[in-house]
């Protein structure tokens, strides 16, 4: 390609994004290509012509070429550049770049483009079937559409044979207008020969009938990705192997899945399990796959959150196809149901990096490590990582091999990266944003004067009439100034690695502050009116019209973090999801496998603080890869832009984009053994259990992981004589074990020898199952036995609705238990909040009796931040405790004769949930999760069924069926509607 045309089209992309972001008059260059806009749109057709005519498109380097003209093309059709150009047909012209796409592999982005136009909008018949073919509008009556309709129903592959033999006679007598899109057509079906939906399958796996589950794809695909296509190549289907696939986030992941889940399901009849680690992630599978697998027969079901399975549940999970889980519940359910784990002959491991996770990590290794140790035949694991650099070691422990490792650099949608440069002196500071692309040479250019002191930052003071200009220097407002400049393009996320001031909260209020004062885009301009106002009032409910996020939303914006309840985070990311917000603000929350249509990812900063060493440092290489793959979701943007605010952080950021220095995944107990051994060698010291119980309560918490673990690995009927056997199998079959060298496998057996010999004694006294049913070590067991006092009337006599005593009682309990302390303390240090049994009391007892966030936050006197994570922390640290107490006291009690109270036993849901009525919890059992209604439904139930046994699960369903118009009336006076329409759908399935 000539220099000419490369500055060309370089020079229109510089154009097109400063027209775009409304900055074009401050770009201090001449842009030759406009005043020879006919010469260069010849030159980029004869350039797809040539491509054409010869196939010269099939080469990689070809490729880049062809798609950075493609670029050239799309400025003469979009709606925001098209005026400037005369004598192009614009809708015929978005074929040719939407073809470019599509040759190219670019399926998603190539249907975006196309569909800036509607098959309607073309005369002739050889132009509307190419333009239905890219957006996959089978609707349409169309000769070659008709026999394309027939290939897509039968996969008869004569059928595309025939429509090329058609295409090659037309060509021979066709015009010279007509002849490239005839030529056009002829290389989309070509292609589509070798790459369509049923040569995929039916080659990966020829021994099935794909037809039904082809039929319910065509809704969304009718091509493989190159990354998909790469694993059915290697066998994935057909292999019993186990698989490690790196793919970049968007490039096909879920797609991926479900065919494997139907192939394991329907071909090889076995049962699946998918391990998601995140709620977020498990939250959007089940609605995903539970939906469309449901048409082809095969049963889902999803746990996560609290959850002790009853019986009709633990019957499902017998029958259940696919289950969709996190490593911690499914570790816990086997508590219940035993050899659970036996049952499941594929495991698809999701978000694999997450093994090194402080969290996650350990119960997911040593629950791998157990499906390993299983006593049945070997099992097929598939485990999955956008940003995991050390993958074949991974795949190497599961049991893969060279073969059935796929590696994918291939993303559906290109991203971009910007970094913000500052330029001028004091009199003329202003900011020019570089981007590039990593995967093109061509394609790096700057936008001058993106952001501009003179232009940007001056307001008019209200109080004084003076001019003042705004406080520009800090990366908070270059953050959301960037991220309000880029509105016009599309959906923004502005990340932060923090929550507070210095990240997620300060951030909105800098937002706030820039809308109010400063001349930039207005988020509430791209937002859709009626919904916003929804949110509104819901988050007015919820938390109060002061909390940040509903000032917030008023705004025309959302923010997202750790902090928030699942429920609430999962109404932010549909907010975004269905574009009725243009920007958020966010930690690596929304990188929890959420996927979201953002075209522009803003990055803050990448540094968070360290509170064990008391410092700021960048969060992992790793981390900020999985981020920064959320720009440029495929199917809904066309490219995504990653921008880079803080020069410091440059080099960085750039580390990142070239895969340099990426941490390996090494798993939490590899780090855990690793630094064991390091400081035996250090301090010349034999690890002895003594030597653990002197230890600090964070190591006997490391200590209490591999307890659990071995705990999990034993059974009821294990005698004392088998635990060594046990735990070395256990051992061996570890990732940590795996990787390690002789001085680490050596500490890993001490350890779990020393623990084993811990659980012994349980072993012989048959307490295996109190510990296994209770879900505690040994060291909780004995803490939880030393404090509570079974000869109470408390036990047997506590029942709903549950009082100040109930909870005072409960407390006493808690607050006396030794491990306890640390969690009070280290939440005290992170939050600056003193946790007392007082105010604690308080704010469950407000929140089980139905009470939300800015309710609490005035009855406790504490800020709505401050109640949110003091309710995060009963939820993740009391009502896990809490369980433990109710089951330890239950199972000591049956051994009396002696049963608890039905309610006490349930009691850990009902302060999960934030409820204090049987009715409110059946709901929730039924299938109902969002407390508003559910209060408010129970409410209604308990007011006009007051004669019957509303304590019956089948009861409340009866009168559910029975009275659904009612209840959405009455729902409609007293809820928002995002509660009214969260409620309806689930009331349809009953």
């Amino acid at each position: 390609m000539s220099n000419i045309l490369v500055d060309w089209i370089r020079d229109s992309n510089s154009w097109r994004n400063a027209m775009e972001l409304d900055v074009l008059e401050r770009q201090e260059k001449e842009y030759l290509f406009l005043k020879q806009s006919d010469d260069f749109y010849i030159s980029l057709f004869n350039k797809v012509y040539k491509a054409l005519s010869s196939g010269s498109y099939l080469t990689e380097e070809n490729q880049q070429e062809l798609l950075f003209i493609a670029k050239g093309l799309e400025m003469y059709s979009v709606q925001s550049t098209r005026e400037n150009f005369f004598g192009v047909n614009y809708a015929e012209n978005i074929l040719y770049a939407s073809s470019i796409y599509y040759l190219t592999d670019y399926f998603t982005t190539s249907s975006i483009l196309a569909r800036m136009f509607q098959t309607e909008d073309y005369e002739s018949e050889i132009d509307q079937f190419i333009h239905a073919f890219l957006i996959n509008n089978r609707d349409i009556r169309n000769p070659y559409m008709d026999i394309l309709n027939d290939f897509l129903e039968s996969g008869d592959k004569q059928i595309l044979i025939y429509i090329i033999k058609l295409i090659d006679e037309r060509l021979k007598t066709s015009d010279p207008y007509k002849y490239v899109q005839l030529l056009l057509a002829k290389k989309l079906i070509e292609k589509f020969s070798e790459n369509n939906i049923w040569n995929s399958l039916t080659r990966a796996n020829p021994a099935i009938n794909w037809k039904d589950f082809i039929l319910h794809k065509l809704e969304s695909s009718w091509a493989l990705f190159p990354s998909q296509e790469a694993a059915l190549k290697k066998g994935i289907l057909i292999k019993d192997n186990s698989f490690s696939i790196q793919m970049p986030t968007s490039s096909g992941k879920t797609s991926l899945c479900e065919m494997v889940i139907y192939n394991e399901i329907v071909y090889k009849r076995r049962k699946v399990l998918l391990l998601a680690p995140y709620r977020a992630l498990a939250s959007e599978l089940k609605y995903s796959f539970t939906k469309k697998f449901r048409n082809l027969g095969i049963t889902v079901k999803t746990i996560y959150g609290g959850y002790t399975p009853s019986r009709e549940e633990k019957a499902e999970l017998d029958n259940v196809d696919l289950l969709i889980c996190t490593p911690e519940k499914f570790m816990a359910i086997e508590n219940h149901i035993p050899n659970l784990h036996e049952e499941f002959s594929t495991v698809i491991c999701d978000e694999g990096h997450l093994l090194d996770d402080v969290h996650r990590g350990l119960n997911y290794e040593l629950l791998l490590a157990k499906f390993k140790n299983s006593s049945t035949k070997e099992k097929k694991y598939i485990y999955l990582s956008a940003i995991i650099p050390n993958i074949e070691t991974i795949n190497s422990w599961l049991g893969g091999d060279e073969n059935t490792l796929i590696k994918s650099n291939y993303r559906p949608t290109d991203l971009k990266y910007g970094f913000l440069i500052e330029k001028g002196d004091n009199k003329n500071k202003y900011f020019d944003l570089e981007i590039y692309s990593k995967k093109s040479e061509f394609e790096k250019y700057s936008i001058n004067k993106f952001l501009s002191v003179k232009e940007d930052y001056k307001y008019t003071k209200s109080s004084t009439g003076k001019i003042n200009t705004y406080n520009y220097k800090t990366y908070k407002t270059r953050a959301i100034s960037v991220a309000l400049r880029s509105l016009k393009n599309g959906v923004v996320a502005v990340f932060t690695p923090q929550k507070g001031e210095n990240g997620v909260k300060g951030l909105a209020e800098e937002l706030i502050n820039q809308i109010k004062l400063l001349n930039f885009p207005k988020p509430l301009d791209f937002s859709k009116t009626e919904e916003v106002e929804n949110l509104i009032i819901y988050f007015e409910r919820v938390f109060g019209k002061d909390y940040i996020l509903t000032k917030s939303v008023k705004n025309g914006f959302v923010i997202h973090h750790g902090d928030l309840p699942q429920f609430v985070r999962e109404v932010i990311e549909n907010s975004i999801r269905q574009k009725i917000i243009p920007l958020i603000v966010c930690t690596n929350t929304l990188a929890e496998g959420v996927n979201l249509p953002i075209k522009t990812l803003v990055l803050h900063t990448i540094k968070r603080f360290n509170f064990s060493l008391k410092i700021m440092e960048p969060i992992w290489k790793r981390d900020i890869k999985n981020i920064i793959g959320r720009a440029g979701r495929a199917g809904q943007e066309m490219e995504g832009l990653v921008i880079t605010v803080n020069p410091s952080e440059h080099s960085y950021i750039q580390e990142v984009i070239s895969n340099e220095k990426i941490e390996p995944v090494r798993g939490y107990l590899y780090q855990i053994i690793n630094e064991i051994t390091n400081e035996l060698k250090e301090d010349r010291l034999l690890i002895t259990n003594e030597l653990i119980n002197e230890q600090s309560e964070e190591f006997k918490r490391l200590i209490d992981s591999i307890d659990k673990s071995i705990i999990d690995s034993l059974y009821e009927e294990s005698i004392s004589d088998d635990i060594s056997k046990i735990l070395e199998n256990l051992i061996n079959k570890t990732y940590s074990y795996f990787q390690s060298d002789d001085n680490n496998k050596l500490t890993l057996e001490h350890i779990f020898k020393l623990r084993g010999e811990v659980l012994n004694p349980y072993l012989k006294r048959n307490e295996i199952g109190i510990l296994k049913q209770s879900d505690s070590t040994v060291r909780i067991y004995e803490n939880i036995k030393r404090v509570i006092n079974l000869g109470d009337d408390f036990w047997q006599n506590t029942t709903l609705p549950f009082t100040d005593e109930t909870i005072d009682y409960l407390l006493d309990i808690i607050f006396s238990l030794n491990h306890l302390e640390f969690d009070f303390e280290r939440f005290h240090e992170e939050n600056d909040i003193n946790l007392t049994k007082k105010l604690l009391k308080k704010v469950i007892l407000n929140w089980i009796e139905g009470k939300w966030y800015g309710e609490i936050s005035d009855k406790t006197k504490v800020e709505v931040e401050d109640v949110l994570k003091i309710i995060l922390f009963i939820e993740s640290n009391i009502v896990p405790i809490l369980s433990k107490i109710i089951a330890i006291a239950k199972i000591e009690m049956q051994k009396q004769g002696i049963n608890i109270s039905k309610d006490l036993e349930d009691i850990g849901l009902f302060i999960q949930h934030g409820i204090n009525s049987r009715i409110y919890l059946i709901l929730i059992e039924l299938g109902f999760f969002e407390r508003m209604a559910i209060l408010s439904v129970g409410n209604w139930i308990n007011d006009n069924f007051s004669t019957l046994n509303l304590n019956e699960k089948d009861v409340i369903e009866m009168i559910l069926r029975e009275n659904k118009i009612e209840i959405i009336e009455f729902l409609k006076e007293t809820v928002p509607r995002i509660s009214l329409n969260a409620f309806s759908s689930n009331l349809r399935n009953i």
